[in-house]
């Protein structure tokens, strides 16, 4: 990686805060987190990293430069690894098979786009009925990555098709841990679980349980706090 102290611009219990720092912290890097403040208006320091946006997670380079989005940080941290040589085999993101690489971005889009805003609808969604709805969609979105893990890790303990090592896919959906198992708690649902995704619910203990996810992902707890304060914040009444 790039000489000196890569710095990210981001919040404790913010998962895409969280997937920019695994894929720093599998590969080694050094960094610094600077906390991003909650509150109504967001902060100059945030809006000259990210001014298109205007959102966490940035990473900020040695050299002054930013990078938006956590998924294109993953992917930044990936390249400078290959491009540096210093990357093994066993410590790359992403396969090296063009079309496993292919189907690992393509489940890591479908959690942003399909999972993330059932399982966040279930806690913040304006009505019963959206929130009801919610569930049914984020169990629908379990089930196929269910099978998204059967298919990609090929018998290993992660998506990465790797026992030892995580990869890509594993920090798309690994970074939600925290906030499913917030929802599960405060709704009194349980959405992963041996009884209905078997092989998620093994996969779950292992990522949780790995040294880099210990560090960074949050507790429970103060997830489930975040939760009910965005849920003040937006008058979203449980009933």
């Amino acid at each position: 990686m790039t000489a000196g102290t890569m710095r990210v611009l981001g919040g404790e219990v913010s998962p895409f805060t969280a997937r920019a720092r695994l894929a720093l912290e599998l590969r080694g890097v050094a960094y610094e987190l600077l906390d991003e403040p909650l509150g109504p208006k967001k902060s100059d320091r945030l809006l000259a990293a990210n001014p298109v946006y205007g959102k966490i997670p940035v990473l900020l380079l040695p050299d002054g430069r930013a990078i938006c989005e956590s998924a294109v940080i993953v992917q930044y941290v990936e390249d400078v690894a290959r491009g540096s040589g210093g990357a093994e085999a066993g410590g790359l993101l992403l396969p090296d098979d063009p079309y496993e690489r292919a189907m690992h971005r393509f489940w890591t889009v479908f959690i942003d786009d399909k999972f993330w805003p059932a399982l966040d609808a279930v806690s913040l969604a304006p009505t019963k009925d959206a929130r009801v709805q919610a569930v049914v969609d984020t169990r629908a979105a379990l089930n196929r990555l269910e099978e998204a893990f059967k298919d990609r890790s090929n018998g290993a303990a992660f998506f990465s098709g790797r026992d030892a090592a995580p990869g890509l896919l594993d920090l798309a959906l690994g970074c939600f841990l925290p906030a499913l198992r917030a929802c599960e708690r405060l709704h009194g649902l349980s959405l992963m679980d041996a009884s209905t995704t078997p092989l998620l619910d093994g996969w779950s203990r292992r990522f949780a349980a790995h040294p880099a996810a210990k560090r960074i992902l949050p507790d429970t707890d103060k997830v489930v706090q975040f939760t009910r304060f965005l849920q003040a914040k937006f008058g979203v009444h449980e009933s």
